[in-house]
């Protein structure tokens, strides 16, 4: 699912539910992953799973709101079928363990193959946007918005497939939504709209987090920036980005207009979702064999 950083020591004795746990993959506020395989598989198989676990050093307060995201991201997982998203193999959300598996994607995610590659020629960029509006506009036929979209949650495999992660601030069209607003990073990503307390989940913030992801790869940078929440908020609401087109001129002047419009301020000034995806697609089919390289 995440892809392998930095191998730590772990105990070849963990189990959980029927999963035995390998090297911790990732640790944040939140949650903890680990690779994982069958208990009942031998020493010589290897972890092709990986478990996601509410941390345990939350505070009873905060781990109450965990399980729920990860309630929610068992739920979308489960429901959305499709091939760019990741699956739900397995879940325990009623008894202390509180988990989901899922599988490992051998890849890397698409920030640091952004902060790695020297360049990225236009039609694999537009490739692999098209497959994140998919996954997206996967969950919106399921009724799910995804609202976490950033590039550490697109996982790139080793030919180029996107699985879209990071379900667990996803929430029901419509629905009213607690996003929980503590990253720096997520936030560059957030529509302006989804930090008003009455904010309901709206597929409209799908489409300007897209269009700050496709913004970040053309640029290296996104729209709007801060040393804090606060200031990227503010940005997003009273500053006006640098023209996409003054940062990268070599970006497809079509895909210039479809991400001026999918940034507007005002979420009903947007594009229809399925309006951006078709968009894309034809930007895509248009520029096939442009292998014009995007510095990196």
């Amino acid at each position: 699912m995440q892809l392998k950083t930095n191998t730590l020591e772990h105990d070849d004795n963990r189990i959980v539910s029927c999963w035995k746990l390998g090297d911790q993959i990732t640790g944040g506020r939140w949650f903890e992953l680990f690779r994982a395989k069958p208990k009942t598989l031998g020493p010589e198989s290897d972890y092709d799973y990986v478990i996601k676990l509410v941390n345990s050093a939350l505070p009873s307060a905060k781990k109450q709101q965990a399980i729920d995201r990860l309630g929610r991201e068992a739920l979308a997982t489960e429901t959305i079928l499709h091939n760019n998203v990741i699956r739900l193999l397995d879940a325990e959300l009623d008894n202390p363990s509180f988990f989901l598996v899922q599988p490992w994607v051998c890849g890397r995610s698409f920030d640091r193959f952004l902060s790695t590659a020297q360049q990225m020629p236009i039609n694999r960029l537009l490739w692999v946007v098209r497959q994140v509006a998919e996954a997206i506009f996967a969950g919106h036929l399921c009724g799910r918005v995804h609202l976490g979209l950033d590039p550490s949650h697109v996982l790139l495999g080793r030919t180029g497939r996107v699985k879209l992660i990071g379900w667990s601030q996803s929430h029901g069209i419509g629905e009213r939504a607690w996003l929980p607003h503590d990253q720096l990073q997520l936030a560059r990503y957030t529509a302006p709209e989804c930090f008003d307390k009455e904010y309901r989940a709206s597929v409209a913030s799908d489409v300007y987090s897209l269009g700050v992801l496709i913004y970040h790869a053309l640029t290296q940078r996104v729209p709007f920036d801060g040393l804090s929440i606060s200031e990227v908020h503010q940005a997003s609401i009273r500053e006006i980005p640098i023209d996409l087109m003054i940062r990268q001129p070599l970006c497809p002047p079509a895909l210039y207009r479809l991400v001026r419009k999918m940034l507007a301020k005002n979420p009903t000034r947007r594009p229809a979702f399925k309006e951006v995806l078709e968009t894309l697609i034809t930007i895509e089919i248009d520029h096939l064999c442009d292998v014009t390289a995007i510095p990196l």
